[in-house]
């Protein structure tokens, strides 16, 4: 794929953290020597950790069929509206069609979260978006969803929603307000116009195109059982993180995504599920992990190819120096 053309479809998918976006030319440089270009056509990605989904969207976009899932609706959406989906494109009418009014008795999930993470206004338009959002069918349904995604994430600085001075820009004591993200709150009050969505709406649509896809939700080994994949991504929680659905515990409320995760499966677990898929492309990192200690754990299921250690910063904006030049991605290939 052309750089621009990356840029454009990765534009689609909403700004989560641990994406993989960055990587994806050398996970996708690795998978060739191990499987050629020209076997592409003819085989199958499994993703069930799809998250933002930038692994499966440039599986699809290469040629390869895939298989997208999370236990997460938040990235079930992602993968029905970006990987299930090659036509379906949002129109303009359906993006004015989340600025009528709903139901009535419609839920008000947004509206409990003003002013701490939203302003009044912009609660009451992510509830009324949702609900209408939630009348259509498929894709329609999980293309909207997926906008409105992007949309409150926009509204907070960095796309989190922590809150943090949020309560103090909503009520409009700005003295109170980071001069760093001061701008951002500004702008954000500006966003939820029918121009402003129909751009955000631009962007879900340059994701959609032409590809086999399949889009599912679920325990990640349930997929793995089940799925006769060519290859397997394997991008699970790393250990001693914060978990993700502690911090978007917010969008997952207002999205009535009350699913307990619980612990993920362990990459014992995982490997040990896929002995039927051939080949194993791992990322992995945390600040308990080493390669070599990951090489002898993947090696007691199956031999390793190739690993690499990669400078992979995140959240380089916020994160001290130290902590950057610490921060590292492992990429096993193994089969």
């Amino acid at each position: 794929m052309p750089k621009i053309q990356v840029r454009q479809r990765f534009g689609a998918l909403p700004a989560y953290l641990g994406g993989k976006r960055r990587l994806c030319p050398l996970i996708f440089s690795l998978l060739s020597e191990s499987l050629p270009r020209e076997c592409w056509s003819a085989s199958t990605l499994l993703d069930p950790f799809c998250g933002g989904g930038a692994v499966a969207l440039y599986a699809k976009a290469q040629g390869l069929r895939v298989v997208a899932s999370d236990a997460a609706e938040r990235s079930a959406v992602v993968a029905r509206a970006l990987i299930a989906n090659s036509s379906c494109h949002l129109r303009r009418e359906d993006v004015l069609d989340l600025f009528r009014d709903p139901f009535e008795g419609y839920p008000r999930t947004a509206v409990g979260h003003s002013p701490a993470v939203f302003t009044d206004q912009q609660a009451e338009w992510l509830d009324r978006a949702l609900a209408r959002s939630d009348r259509r069918g498929e894709p329609i349904r999980s293309l909207l969803r997926l906008l409105i995604i992007k949309v409150a994430l926009r509204l907070q600085p960095m796309s989190m929603l922590r809150g943090t001075d949020a309560r103090a820009a909503a009520t409009g004591d700005y003295d109170k307000v980071s001069p760093r993200r001061l701008g951002h709150y500004l702008k954000a009050r500006r966003l939820l116009t029918l121009e402003g969505v129909w751009s955000v709406a631009q962007e879900v649509n340059a994701g959609v195109f032409g590809g086999r896809g399949e889009a599912h939700q679920g325990d990640a080994r349930e997929p793995i059982a089940r799925t006769q994949a060519d290859v397997l991504y394997l991008d699970p929680p790393y250990a001693g993180t914060t978990a993700y659905d502690k911090e978007y515990a917010v969008l997952d409320d207002i999205l009535g995504d009350g699913a307990e995760f619980g612990l993920p499966p362990s990459l014992d677990e995982l490997l040990e599920a896929a002995s039927h898929i051939p080949l194993v492309l791992l990322s992995y990192g945390g600040p308990t992990v080493n390669l070599d200690s990951l090489i002898v754990q993947v090696r007691r299921h199956r031999p390793v190819r190739r690993a690499l250690a990669i400078p992979y910063p995140h959240l380089g904006s916020i994160a001290s120096a130290a902590k950057t030049a610490e921060n590292k991605e492992y990429i096993v290939v193994a089969g």
